[in-house]
C-alpha cells in the first residue's frame, strides 16, 4: 500500500491508515529522483531516497527510511500487531542506524511507535528523536502496559519498562509550528487528528520539503482538531491511506447507528 505523491496533498480522505508514496519524476525500487536533484543526478548525495522498512505493501510497523544530501531521517519506529518478537520489527537490518540523524514519530500507537525502546537502546542509533508532548506522555503509559499485557515469552520481548524508562530520557518534545533544525535538517509539523498529540511532519532538506502525515483525519471530532492544510506545499507527500479510497459517512449518522444497535435489544424488550 506504498505509493509516492510529487506533489498532490491529499487530506481529502477522512481517516488514512496504509502508507502510499506517490511520485510523477519516476520511481524505481526505492529510489526516487527529485526535480530538484536531477540538475546534479551523477551525484549519489543528490538523489533522494526513500526507504519503507515497514507498512509498505502492508499494515503496521510503520518505518519510514529518507535520505538526501548525505542527511538521513526516520519516519515513525512501529511494530506489526500480528508477530512477535524481532518478527514484529521494521526490517531494521536494511540500514546503519548510526547514521540517522532524526527520527520523528506521529503518534504514540504501537504500529508507529512501540519498536522505539528497542530502536534507541538495543541498536547504534546516535541521533536525535522528537515527538509531541501528548505523545511522549501516552507513549511510556501505552508501551508499559503492553509489555504487562504481552503474553510472549521472555525471549521474544523486544523491551521491557527499563528500556521504555531509558527511552524517554532520549526523546525530545515538539510543539505544532515549532521549527527545529538537526544537522542541515529543518523541520515543524502539524495537526494530524485522530489521536491526541497526533503530527504530520513536513521536513525540509537543501530546499526540498518532504511531508510525512503518518495517521491523520480531516473530520472535526468532539475532542480533537480535524488535521490542518499545511501553508507550505511540499515537493513529495508520503501519505497513510488505508481507507484512503473507502466513503466514510458523516459522524452523526455513524453516531445514530450506533445509538439504535445499541438501544434496540432493549426496545425489543420492552415491546415483549
Amino acid at each position: 500500500m506504498f505509493t509516492l505523491l510529487y506533489f498532490e496533498l491529499l487530506l481529502n480522505f477522512v481517516d488514512c491508515r496504509a502508507l502510499h508514496i506517490l511520485g510523477k519524476n519516476g520511481f524505481h525500487g526505492t529510489t526516487l529522483t527529485s526535480e530538484a536533484a536531477c540538475a546534479s543526478a551523477s551525484r549519489e548525495d543528490d538523489k533522494l531516497i526513500i526507504t519503507p522498512l515497514g507498512a509498505g505493501n502492508e499494515v503496521g510497523r510503520s518505518c519510514v527510511y529518507m535520505s538526501y544530501k548525505g542527511k538521513t531521517v526516520l519516519f515513525d519506529c512501529g511494530i506489526h500487531p500480528a508477530y512477535s518478537g524481532m518478527a514484529a520489527l521494521p526490517y531494521f537490518d536494511e540500514i546503519d542506524p548510526s547514521i540517522i540523524d532524526v527520527l520523528l514519530i506521529t503518534h504514540f500507537h504501537l504500529d508507529h511507535a512501540a519498536s522505539l525502546p528497542y530502536f534507541l537502546e538495543k541498536t547504534t542509533f546516535k541521533g536525535r528523536v522528537f515527538m509531541t508532548y501528548a505523545t511522549k506522555a501516552i507513549y511510556k503509559l501505552l508501551l508499559t502496559d503492553y509489555v504487562k499485557v504481552s503474553k510472549v515469552s521472555v525471549e521474544d520481548m523486544l523491551f521491557d519498562e527499563q528500556d521504555i524508562n531509558a527511552s524517554m530520557d532520549k526523546i525530545e518534545v515538539i510543539d505544532f509550528h515549532q521549527t527545529v533544525e538537526v544537522a542541515g535538517i529543518r523541520f515543524w509539523c502539524y495537526t494530524a487528528g485522530h489521536v491526541l498529540g497526533a503530527a504530520m511532519f513536513m521536513v525540509d532538506i537543501a530546499g526540498v520539503r518532504v511531508l510525512y502525515t503518518g495517521d491523520y483525519s480531516r473530520e472535526e471530532d468532539r475532542h480533537l482538531r480535524a488535521a490542518e492544510t499545511p501553508q507550505f506545499s511540499p515537493d513529495i507527500c508520503i501519505i497513510e491511506s488505508t481507507y484512503g479510497v473507502q466513503h466514510h459517512q458523516p459522524r452523526h449518522i455513524r453516531e445514530s447507528d450506533s445509538l439504535m444497535l445499541s438501544i434496540q435489544p432493549s426496545l425489543k424488550g420492552v415491546v415483549s
